[in-house]
């Protein structure tokens, strides 16, 4: 619901919280639309790996071990996070927010980091630093070939994320994994889906391809996030992909009829995409919902596909090297400079369109 950057891509919001509300969305102020985020927790151990926690979390504060062997105090700091998502919060959903320090460092992991609104019309907390610093506690834990272990049975583990993380990110849209109710959407699984599809991990084997701060705009069945339609001069968003807890699936159709989808950002071939575990599909720039492209997305979930996310996203521009026409593709992501439309800094190249495959 909120729109999201990076640290240092675009100016703070002082507005307060605000009830959230339909309106219709302004140049450089696109409603909804979520900066993606590569990392699953915003933050690595000393030693530059993930860590997570092979404990149940009881919601007390203390001192637990992480997967690195290395000690982390962690505490509930109030008040709650105000901006859920309507759906969530009317159903009494809550999403706390935690200080995780490296106790022998004595550093908050999280220090610096932290996701700000930025449409002065959504919800805002009280200060533009208000999720600075913070992490997000959920159960369950993504391992390193990409797979999730749900914390249950005799392996428990729990996770804890920056506000920056994928993780996080996903918990603050809404996707709340240890929070259910009866008649109520399956958040485990939508959480799942979601921080797939916010790293852009197509092949759900943990490989990311997306930048920090590249725009996208998620949909779902439930009405937890929903549709952007653009006006006063943004372009219309791009189809890029469905989405499943296991990767993306083969819902795009290419002009010939392939099944696909549309890469994010792809400083990787696009031969490295190949979508979910047993669902092949093309990764193509001219992949494109079926049907009509003016149908609403959420008409698909109407008619009863069974997938839980859609995303769609503007054409972000890609690196080229010094080398000029014909260079190869930058290893690594452009720097974000608050472009609205995705990262497009280039240092030490320049800005390209994205090629045809």
């Amino acid at each position: 619901m909120a729109t999201l950057s990076a640290r240092n891509c675009t100016p703070p919001t002082e507005s307060g919280p605000q009830p959230q509300t339909s309106y219709e969305a302004t140049p450089l102020q696109p409603d909804h639309v979520n900066p993606q985020a590569p990392s699953p927790t915003g933050w690595t151990g000393v030693d530059g790996g993930s860590v997570f926690f092979r404990r149940h979390f009881d919601g007390g504060a203390g001192v637990w071990v992480g997967s690195d062997g290395r000690a982390y105090r962690i505490l509930e700091t109030p008040p709650v996070d105000p901006c859920l998502p309507a759906v969530l919060q009317d159903a009494g959903a809550q999403l706390k927010l935690y200080t995780v320090t490296d106790v022998a460092l004595n550093s908050n992991v999280c220090a610096g980091k932290g996701y700000r609104t930025r449409n002065p019309d959504e919800c805002a907390p009280p200060t533009s630093h208000f999720y600075e610093g913070k992490a997000v506690i959920i159960p369950g834990c993504w391992m390193p070939d990409g797979g999730f272990n749900d914390g249950g049975g005799d392996t428990p583990c729990f996770t804890a994320s920056c506000t920056t993380g994928a993780v996080g990110v996903c918990a603050h849209w809404g996707y709340l994994p240890n929070q259910e109710w009866d008649g109520g959407p399956p958040l485990a699984r939508l959480f799942q889906a979601c921080v797939r599809a916010a790293r852009a991990d197509y092949n759900g084997d943990g490989e990311s391809f997306t930048c920090q701060g590249t725009y996208v705009d998620f949909v779902d069945g439930h009405g937890i996030q929903t549709q952007d339609t653009f006006d006063g001069g943004l372009p219309p968003m791009l189809f890029e992909a469905a989405w499943n807890e296991h990767g993306a699936l083969p819902f795009g159709v290419t002009p010939s009829g392939e099944s696909c989808l549309r890469p994010r950002y792809t400083p990787a071939p696009l031969s490295r995409i190949r979508g979910a575990p047993g669902a092949w599909m093309k990764a193509s720039y001219d992949c494109q919902q079926p049907g009509d492209a003016g149908t609403p997305l959420k008409n698909y979930f109407d008619a009863g596909v069974p997938f839980l996310l859609l995303t769609q996203t503007w054409k972000n521009d890609y690196c080229v090297t010094d080398t000029g026409p014909g260079g190869g593709l930058r290893t690594h992501c452009p720097a974000c400079n608050g472009e609205p439309l995705g990262p497009r800094t280039c240092h030490g190249g320049s800005c390209a369109s994205s090629p045809q495959p």
